[in-house]
């Protein structure tokens, strides 16, 4: 079963929609839309599809993001009135801290009590209004560790946890592209959708690319998009493949670097 996003330009990118109960990546720097975008895939869920949703934020305020959706007139407030989106705020560093504190206990693995709060969260919150849905913003705050390892398992223990949850769930990250690069979300999610933002002169160009979508005929090429009044709209049929292709990167950087990410 397909489950389409609702936001327009971009279901014809992916034969109509997600895979039903998978988890999606969506990579992009600052500015890029990443909120945006998937907080239209759950008002559009709700709205037009009648799939209850989830928002779970590790950063901004569930005030301040209703306030700011409001300018594309998503009144996100009646939709938690008639509890059919819960806005979730969880805070895993402070939460990590917290424990270490608590527990002198050398046995005690914060990060691990850490992991096992949030996700007891996210569950008793999709249980309780039945979400389809599902927008976690962003896994990035989940690296508490210095430990690649330790990142790597806790990264691979929360997505798994997540796949049980029967929501389609889009996980934001921060572009941190480098030598030294290893962003283990996008080997472990069935998806990724990357989204880019550059400035040519004046100009600032937004483009969007489908890196991976496991099971899905995806296009391939990359497409410009606009966050409107109304959210955001992906051109599907004006691709910007080979038109310059070396400015689709949030992060300035040498051309050669860029190559090895596409």
């Amino acid at each position: 079963m397909r489950v389409p996003t609702g936001i327009p330009g971009f279901d014809e990118l992916i034969e109509g929609g997600f895979i039903e109960d998978d988890v999606i990546l969506l990579t992009g720097g600052p500015g890029a839309g990443k909120s945006t975008f998937g907080i239209q895939y759950l008002y559009e869920g709700v709205t037009r599809y009648n799939e209850p949703g989830v928002y779970v934020t590790f950063d901004e305020s569930p005030a301040r993001i209703m306030r700011n959706m409001w300018r594309h007139n998503w009144d996100l407030e009646r939709l938690i009135k008639e509890n059919k989106l819960r806005i979730i705020r969880t805070d895993p560093l402070r939460y990590s801290r917290y424990i270490k504190r608590l527990n002198t206990d050398e046995k005690v693995d914060a990060e691990e009590k850490t992991l096992e709060s949030v996700l007891a969260q996210i569950y008793h919150n999709v249980q309780q209004i039945g979400a389809k849905r599902l927008f976690i913003d962003s896994i990035t705050t989940l690296k508490l560790s210095r430990d690649p390892v330790s990142v790597r398992f806790i990264l691979l223990e929360f997505i798994k946890s997540i796949e049980g949850l029967y929501c389609t769930t889009l996980i934001s990250s921060e572009n941190k592209y480098g030598p030294d690069t290893f962003n283990v979300e996008e080997y472990l999610a069935e998806g990724v959708i990357s989204l880019n933002v550059s400035r040519i002169g004046s100009e600032r160009v937004r483009s969007i690319e489908i890196l991976k979508m496991r099971g899905v005929k995806h296009d391939e090429s990359i497409h410009p998009y606009r966050i409107t009044d109304a959210g955001i709209v992906v051109d599907s049929h004006e691709s910007l493949l080979g038109q310059k292709a070396d400015v689709f990167r949030s992060t300035p950087q040498k051309k050669e670097n860029i190559d090895e990410f596409r």
